[in-house]
């Protein structure tokens, strides 16, 4: 009994003189490496020393210790403050508008129409953040939120149950190795948790709060379930550390056989139980064993240093040499006589190399080769859990300043301590010894080896209470974000524990204590950490790579390269340790991604990866040529179209022409880029007066719900682009500003899209605004050298319709290609690619049909289109014509163009529209074929269309009412009937748009397109540019 007596005595003093030097320690330690955060005087604790050792060894009775006393009363004085500071809030006459007191005038500015001053804004900062704390509550400091919970999970069951028989596999230098590895991987890991930890205030959720809110929701819901899973499967390692521990300090006292996977299963599932028994009944319950059981943990290292030291006292014949009762294979036990003599120069040089292939006896079911990047994978998980400190962010009181310091200060303590038992279990004891001894830690320790066995029981309860709690909060986090709404139901409401997370937490680890071999359960944890710790350095590399204005962290010593080469080595050695399962992890990981990304898509944290893609988008806009190749030719679409915007009880976006966005989706299969203007017009009123769009205090309530609206109408139909909303006094200057302003360096718009102007035949503004806002679009996309692409009709297809008519092509004049490529583009689209497509060429009474359609069928196979081709001939005695009137302009053979050049004293109104209705014809044809393979470039074209802008010389063609000549609408009429008889069935009629006539009215030239078009249920008129937009090359 008085032997007893001593011993707890002995625990006791032992266990507070060590906890006084570790606090002592972390407090010079961390002033020493991290002095550039400390200021003027260096304060780490979050309370001094005493007040730490009063809460630890306070007493259990009734009666309030002076530490509670003094608690108590820095608490009264607390709340004294607070009530005198809103005694004299309520005192204050500035609640009175009419009465302001001098300090309220000296904080007004008059001149920013008093808007709030910098120091009022910094006062509601400074009381928000008080409220926030006064919410929350004091929080734990440094030594107990961080320092207590990072050395309880990372100094665990590895250390004293594998790295004795590690090094007797290894040897001194290669197992020096393995532990310096893994502690170099989580070194740099801790590094860029640091730097990403300290850029902002850190809620609940720990290292997935922190990825998330820096990389995106999508990555840290990944990040986030694969920390929760490794935690799982953590708890269940240190229950089973646990079990065999119990089966070597007493083996009488089994459920089932001693040695067997059924014992551990059994034994594991029990002390589950209690351990989720712990957690339910509240953290704080969890907090105050974990401490205890820490302390005793650090006794047991305590002891197992002095006995390396000291040495075995004599027993038997020989000194240092014991027996050791072990299981065999079959379940029989077996006697050995084993020899150590603590540390030991001889010992140290036999142990030096590796030997992978010795006969170990500890674990006689291990049958498995192994080999460096085994052992690494088995040691890794004993250097996790410096994430323990960011896992209890909502516990913290300053977790932005304490996470890092804490971090590192366990970080740098638990590699001296593993590299120091490293060399002195190679030094104390022969190979043999390491490798049939399991628990040679224990055996070497002084003055007894039930000190080490029970202290590993507590530090194996300990931290496999302490991974639960995280895990069970992890998943709780992941939950109330709602990333993942499969997760939702594991969401705990305010202040309530998280009772589902937990029963989750639980299943995981019963599952993976069913398989009931440390050996095999370490390297899957390895593969979670791994994959964490990957993400983890990424996202400190991206971030630092992008170096957005907003990346300032308070932590410097990191740098992107470093953080890079961790994330290089986790991904190697995941792939060392098991290709196929670490492919199985990256698949798992992605699927979790991949759906997070889309369940969050409405959830922005302003990510990294947008400051990536930011630099990665601007880095290849910079190469890009301005002037594109024709084989890079693809339609980048501007679509404008006509909105208003009314705002009763909420802004309502309202688009007149919605068939354009329907078409527009659907012309966008071959990744053109789409740009949406809306034209919110003001109809003649200023834009910024009260009866103006953007008048009054509305303004800010318009624009950007405008826009958002406007994205949200793209979505709906499909359209992968962007949209804006202009707001202009006039919709035809509107145009012309957009069309020019639209579009970033070679993103620029080539195309136009818009519909018909219905409502041209009004003799009202409405009818005048829509003319006079085609023919600036007309003449916009003759000057700018843009194709426009106009929709007329009424109905048109959605994008769950399929359409199954033909798609005829009426190819009248050369315009580049854009015709003929139209089909081509339509047909990729659901809606459209049941459809065949038809050419239509007009050809005149003196052309050979024949040799048109072959010369046409060569072209088409030339260019590669699948097209029917049909020649139609057209009667043209009726009317003469000119053949200077051909509006094609070829080179020659003396390398000079021949422009367009009419009869003298005639114009082009004169000449008719034949001129265009003949455009294409048989020696156009051949020229066409023979330029096809002359040219290959937009910027050297051997063969473009002559596009003539015609000005109008008087304000009143745009506004006259002047209808078309009766030769113009005769031509039309005629060519409209030959359309009507081969495409009055059509799925879709393209053709070509006419030029403006010379002198004629914007009226007039609304009156030759509709009587062209008339009869034709859906069609598209193209007005082609002069560069071509197709070839023959390859």
């Amino acid at each position: 009994a008085s032997l007893l007596v001593w011993k707890i005595t002995l625990v006791l003093v032992w266990a507070r003189l060590l906890f006084v030097l570790v606090v002592v320690a972390f407090r010079v330690g961390v002033c020493v490496l991290f002095p550039f955060s400390m200021g003027s005087h260096c304060s780490v604790a979050s309370v001094p020393i005493d007040r730490c050792l009063c809460q630890l060894f306070r007493s259990s009775s009734g009666h309030r210790s002076s530490c509670e006393s003094e608690e108590g009363e820095r608490h009264s004085e607390l709340d004294g403050h607070k009530e005198a500071t809103s005694s004299m809030r309520s005192r204050n006459p500035s609640s009175n508008p009419d009465h302001k007191t001098p300090h309220e005038l000296h904080n007004e500015t008059p001149l920013w129409h008093h808007r709030p001053s910098a120091k009022q804004t910094v006062e509601l900062y400074s009381e928000h953040v008080n409220q926030a704390k006064h919410v929350k509550g004091p929080g734990q400091g440094l030594i107990f939120g961080v320092v207590f919970p990072c050395f309880a999970n990372i100094l665990g069951v590895i250390l004293f149950l594998r790295l004795p028989w590690i090094m007797g596999k290894a040897g001194v230098w290669q197992g020096a190795c393995v532990v310096l590895f893994a502690c170099c991987v989580t070194g740099i890991t801790a590094t860029s948790l640091a730097a990403v930890a300290t850029n902002g205030k850190i809620q609940g959720g720990g290292a997935y709060f922190i990825i998330s809110r820096s990389m995106g929701p999508a990555i840290g819901s990944a990040v986030g379930v694969c920390f929760f899973l490794a935690n799982s499967i953590g708890t269940a390692m240190y229950l089973i550390g646990f079990v065999e521990a119990w089966e070597i300090a007493s083996p009488g006292t089994q459920i089932l056989s001693i040695g067997t996977l059924n014992n551990v299963r059994a034994t594991g599932f029990v002390t589950l139980a209690f351990a989720v028994l712990s957690v339910g009944l509240g953290i704080k319950i969890v907090a105050r064993v974990s401490l205890v059981f820490l302390f005793v943990m650090f006794f047991a290292i305590f002891c197992m240093y002095m006995g390396n030291f000291v040495g075995p006292e004599a027993a038997g014949t020989t000194p240092g040499s014991y027996e050791l009762e072990q299981a065999t294979e079959g379940g029989s036990i077996e006697t050995l006589l084993l020899t150590w003599t603590g540390a030991s120069s001889q010992y140290f040089n036999e142990n030096w190399g590796p030997a992978y292939g010795a006969q170990q006896r500890a674990f006689p079911l291990d049958k498995d080769e192994y080999s460096f990047v085994k052992l690494l994978a088995m040691w890794f998980p004993a250097v996790t859990g410096f994430e323990a400190g960011s896992n209890r962010s909502a516990d913290l009181s300053e977790p932005g300043r304490d996470i890092p310091r804490g971090t590192f200060f366990v970080q740098i303590m638990t590699s001296l301590i593993y590299l120091s038992f490293a060399v002195l279990f190679a030094s104390a004891a022969p190979r043999g010894t390491l490798l049939d001894d399991k628990f040679f830690a224990a055996t070497s320790a002084w003055p007894a080896r039930q000190c080490v066995i029970y202290g590993v029981m507590a530090s194996s309860i300990g931290a496999g209470l302490t991974s639960l709690v995280s895990g069970t909060r992890l998943l709780a986090a992941i939950a109330a974000d709602g990333n993942l709404p499969i997760l939702n139901r594991f969401a705990a409401r305010p202040g309530k524990e998280p009772k589902a997370s937990l029963v989750c937490c639980s299943i995981l680890c019963a599952c993976a204590i069913a398989i009931g071999e440390l050996n095999s359960v370490a390297p899957i944890l390895t593969m979670f950490f791994l994959m964490c710790y990957t993400c983890v350095n990424l996202s400190c590399a991206i971030l630092g790579v992008v170096n957005d204005p907003n990346w300032r962290p308070t932590f410097h010593f990191y740098h992107w390269l470093v953080s890079l080469v961790g994330a290089c080595l986790c991904i190697w050695l995941m792939f060392a340790i098991s290709w196929i399962t670490a492919l199985v992890a990256i698949a798992f990981c992605s699927v979790v991604l991949v759906y997070a990304y889309h369940s969050s898509s409405a959830i922005r944290y302003g990510d990294g990866w947008q400051g990536l893609k930011f630099r990665l988008v601007r880095y290849f806009l910079m190469k890009m040529d301005l002037r594109m190749h024709t084989k890079n030719w693809r339609p980048q679409l501007l679509v404008v179209t006509s909105v208003t915007v009314e705002k009763k009880t909420a802004l309502h976006l309202d688009v007149e022409q919605p068939q354009l966005l329907k078409l527009a989706g659907q012309m966008q299969s071959r990744g053109g880029m789409t740009m949406v203007g809306g034209i919110c017009c003001s109809k003649g009123h200023d834009l910024f007066t009260s009866d103006g769009i953007l008048g009054g205090e509305s303004a800010r309530d318009i624009v950007w719900p405008a826009d958002e609206q406007m994205a949200t109408l793209l979505q709906q139909n499909g359209i992968r682009g962007f949209g804006k909303v202009i707001f202009t006094e006039n919709s035809a200057s509107g145009l012309v500003n957009f069309l020019q302003m639209a579009g970033l360096g070679p993103l620029q718009p080539n195309c136009i899209l818009m519909s018909w102007p219905t409502q041209w035949q009004d003799a009202g503004p409405e009818g005048q605004h829509g003319r006079v806002a085609f023919a600036r679009a007309l003449q916009s996309a003759a000057s700018f050298q843009k194709v426009l692409l106009t929709q007329k009709g009424e109905s048109w297809p959605g994008p769950s319709e399929h359409i199954t008519d033909t798609i005829d092509v009426w190819w009248i004049v050369g315009d580049g290609g854009v015709l003929l490529l139209l089909p081509f583009i339509l047909r990729m689209n659901s809606v459209w690619h049941s459809c065949s497509a038809r050419l239509f060429v007009l050809a005149a009474e003196f052309d050979d049909p024949q040799r048109l359609t072959d010369e046409l069928n060569q072209y088409i196979k030339d260019f590669r289109l699948d097209v029917e081709v049909h020649v139609k001939v057209r009667d043209v005695g009726r009317r003469e014509l000119s053949e200077e009137s051909i509006k094609l302009t070829f080179v020659d053979g003396s390398g000079t163009h021949n422009r367009t050049a009419y009869a003298p004293g005639t114009s082009s109104k004169q000449a008719g529209p034949d001129a265009w209705t003949r455009s294409i014809s048989q020696e156009s044809i051949q020229m066409l074929r023979a330029n096809s393979f002359n040219s290959g470039s937009m910027g050297v074209n051997m063969f473009h269309r002559q596009v003539s802008v015609q000005e109008f010389a008087h304000k009143d063609q745009l506004t006259s009412t002047q209808p078309a000549s009766r030769h113009e609408m005769e031509d039309a009429k005629n060519l409209n009937e030959i359309i009507v008889s081969e495409s009055s069935h059509a799925g879709l009629v393209l053709l070509n748009l006419p030029d403006l006539p010379e002198g004629e009215s914007a009226f007039g030239y609304c009156q030759i397109v509709e009587r062209l078009t008339k009869g034709i249920h859906r069609s598209i008129l193209v007005g082609g540019c002069a560069s071509e937009v197709i070839t023959a090359f390859t």
